[in-house]
């Protein structure tokens, strides 16, 4: 192995020297081209590896291609960009107050064509600010909160970078407070044999000003007549004569013409017109198209066909109100009035029986982004839907409304909301038994009727990604909390507070890996917010489920957690014998058991939980070959869904379902393309039960779990003495019916196809 060491200048000269020896660095290296396998610095401790390789050129190969070689990039050395990448380091550190910094290279051979780079730097001892002054404040009254909180501070590394921001800070905190023509110079004092410096801020505020005249100049599209009125541009910019001249104002109203979506071009600016306290502000706006359409549709394996289509009205009553107009229908083909194409839709839909009827959403919402000068944007909306959840439940609304305040600026949301709803779920029979303790019919028919539900709603979220549709670097994070009480309006009978929050990390591993990690969390509570009790009634739609492809992969849609059972058949056990009945005949008064084997055939309903918790951990790689058009993933899936109250489990690890898997990624023009398969090796969870009757024979939910003892007798009925019915004792239906599961490997993947990342 050979060593070269390098001082700044004369490295510089032997690598240029060295250059037909090492090749250069290319996106791709070619055919004698040195690659760079590691690259490391040495003697840093006031900045770590990762900032320092953030700012120079020369980057390893990725980790993928160093450890597994066959995948991942290759880059190669470019010995005019080395000696650059030390000036790059050296005028870093003098920047941050290290004026001896020192940076060497040392270039190692770590075999034919690779070599490792090893940044030496000596940091030496920084200056130090022993005294900041700012002067020029005086005859302005907000002068401390001018000077709070600035980055540059006694005591600190005479840091060149901060002393600009302290800098630009003062400038644009008294542009903010009525001095539009406000200066800020910078001055210092570098005594580097002492290492202290003084650093000095001199401020010409110059005049304190208010908003005089308002100028606007419209622009229709095309050099057409306008269309929005002067005075609801006006209305949106939100700016009045008489104010104080503030530079913020003058953003926000440029950024809220902007949001309105009704113009293509802004411009906001200041002028002097006299020498007195007044600036004019001129606003002159061209308008955008302010009518557009959008429609779409396509193909999923419980929806069937899907329509959806919007119609936006940017400029209604010509005061820049938004309209939108907004359907969609789902279920296209099996659900009714829409059906008969059912050979074109996915089996496992169809024997969904909620999906035999079409869902659908239509809604009216009109918007203005002018409340409260635009920090909130009003919207209110009328809607209409019917919409199910895969074996669980049919929600239907004949008419809602809601009424909304947004507030968004880039990268963060925050929406209030309060809205009003008649709509009525049907459910499964042993969905209302299982879950709400509602076994008999009447009850259930009362739960079924028309109910109010009223929620106030607040959710808010944060995104520090770098690419919406393909992230790979930032933070994602999201809160919701929806709460219904007699307060708000509710039916008594519909109460309670749910609350849902998930947060994602997405973090490069090198140019071909990607790192993504989510959690989500949810709770759904009782009107008093009790923690260690089942909430009384939540309805159905608002109870939480997982398992599908975008929470744990490795369970159908919903099937994580609990859920009940509707068995094909059940056998009849004598009372009196222990013996099935021969023909499962019941005479009058004879009293016999309901009992299902584990082994019959069934289907299963998700019932949701009143908690959750899904973590996902997935490895997405930048594939080897056509890297533009694949990639793959390796990810695992853990989570819990279940309900709190009287004799639940804790929540331990040991709970959690982990389903690990891979996918693959293609890159569409409506984005990626995802196909994933999950190996699941669990058991599917016991659960109650139940055989519900058709409606020839008394439409009755019966307990056939196995070894319940709720006895079943045959008596004369109550309503009509020429007819017998059967009558279940009154108890609960235990949980002890788990369906039987394959037991090769192959009967224990569960693929799945969807578009865009799971998270």
């Amino acid at each position: 192995m050979v060593i070269w060491r390098h001082s700044l200048l004369a490295g510089l000269a032997h690598l240029l020297l060295a250059a037909s020896a090492l090749g250069a660095q290319e996106t791709r290296c070619e055919r004698g081209d040195v690659e760079v396998r590691s690259l490391t610095f040495r003697g840093n401790t006031a900045f770590t590896a990762a900032t320092l390789a953030a700012g120079i050129v020369t980057t390893p190969s990725t980790w993928a291609r160093r450890v597994l070689r066959v995948i991942g990039s290759k880059h190669c050395l470019d010995t005019q960009q080395l000696p650059d990448d030390v000036l790059r380091l050296a005028f870093w550190y003098r920047n941050y107050g290290f004026i001896d910094a020192t940076v060497d290279t040392i270039v190692t051979r770590v075999g034919a064509n690779r070599v490792a780079i090893l940044f030496d730097i000596k940091e030496g001892t920084p200056v130090l600010v022993d005294t900041v002054r700012v002067e020029g404040l005086a005859a302005v009254p907000e002068h401390d909160q001018i000077v709070a909180g600035l980055p540059s501070q006694v005591g600190g590394r005479f840091d060149r970078y901060a002393n600009r921001a302290t800098k630009d800070s003062i400038t644009r905190r008294l542009r903010d407070g009525g001095y539009p023509e406000a200066e800020t110079f910078l001055g210092y004092d570098l005594r580097t044999t002492a290492r202290s410096a003084t650093v000095i801020f001199s401020v010409l505020p110059g005049a304190r000003r208010h908003i005089g005249r308002i100028d606007i100049t419209r622009t229709g599209r095309d050099a057409r007549s306008p269309e929005v009125t002067e005075a609801a541009v006006g209305r949106l910019a939100g700016l009045q004569t008489g104010d104080l001249y503030r530079e913020r104002d003058l953003e926000r109203a440029k950024r809220t013409l902007y949001q309105s979506e009704a113009f293509s071009q802004v411009e906001v600016q200041p002028a002097l017109v006299s020498d007195d306290s007044l600036f004019r502000v001129d606003i002159d706006v061209v308008e955008a198209s302010l009518r557009a359409a959008r429609f779409g549709g396509g193909w999923g394996t419980l929806d069937c066909f899907r329509t959806t289509g919007e119609f936006t009205e940017y400029n209604l009553f010509k005061t820049a109100t938004r309209l939108e107009l907004r359907g969609r229908v789902s279920k296209i083909g099996m659900g009714e009035p829409l059906a008969g194409a059912e050979r074109f839709c996915s089996q496992t839909a169809t024997k969904d029986e909620f999906g035999h009827f079409l869902n659908y959403f239509g809604s009216a919402t009109l918007s203005q982004p002018s409340l409260l000068r635009a920090s909130f944007v009003p919207t209110l909306s009328v809607y209409s839907e019917r919409r199910s959840e895969f074996k669980a439940f049919l929600r239907t609304a004949p008419i809602g409304a809601s009424l909304g305040l947004s507030r968004s600026v880039p990268g963060r949301s925050l929406n209030l909301g309060y809205s009003v709803e008649l709509g009525r779920t049907e459910a499964q029979p042993a969905l209302f038994c299982a879950v709400f303790s509602v076994c008999v019919e009447a009850d259930r028919d009362a739960l079924q009727q028309l109910q109010r539900v009223a929620v106030l709603s607040a959710a808010t979220s944060y995104d520090r990604a770098d690419d919406a549709s393909d992230p790979s670097r930032g933070i994602v994070g999201r809160a919701d909390v929806r709460y219904a009480s007699k307060f708000t309006g509710s039916d008594e009978a519909v109460q309670f507070a749910r609350l849902t929050a998930d947060g994602t990390i997405y973090r490069p591993l090198g140019a071909d890996l990607v790192l993504a990690v989510r959690l989500r969390m949810g709770s759904v509570l009782g009107p008093t917010l009790a923690l260690n009790r089942n909430a009384s009634f939540v309805p159905a739609q608002e109870r939480l489920f997982a398992g599908g492809p975008n929470t744990v992969r490795g369970f159908q849609q919903n099937e994580l957690g609990p859920a009940v059972y509707i068995p094909e058949r059940y056998d009849t056990i004598s009372v009196a014998t222990g013996l099935p009945v021969a023909g499962g005949s019941i005479t009058l008064g004879q009293q016999v058991w309901f009992r299902s084997d584990d082994s019959v055939r069934q289907r299963a309903v998700p019932t949701g939980g009143n908690a959750m918790v899904v973590g996902n951990v997935e490895l997405r790689i930048v594939s080897p070959f056509l890297p533009e058009l694949f990639k793959w993933t390796v990810f695992v899936d853990v989570g819990h869904v279940w309900n709190r109250g009287a004799g639940a489990d804790p929540l331990t690890f040991a709970t959690l379902a982990a389903t690990p898997g891979v996918g693959v990624r293609i890159r569409t023009p409506i984005g990626y393309l995802r196909a994933d398969i999950a190996y699941n090796p669990y058991e599917r969870p016991e659960g109650a039960a139940y055989f519900d009757a058709p409606l020839t024979e008394g439409g009755a939910l019966y307990c056939v779990s196995p070894g319940n003892r709720l006895i079943v007798t045959k008596i004369v009925d109550p309503s009509n003495a020429a007819q017998t019915i059967l009558r279940q004792a009154v108890g609960t239906c235990p949980n002890s019916f788990r369906p039987s599961r394959g037991t090769t490997f192959l009967s224990r993947l569960r693929p799945s196809i969807a578009i865009g990342h799971a998270f």
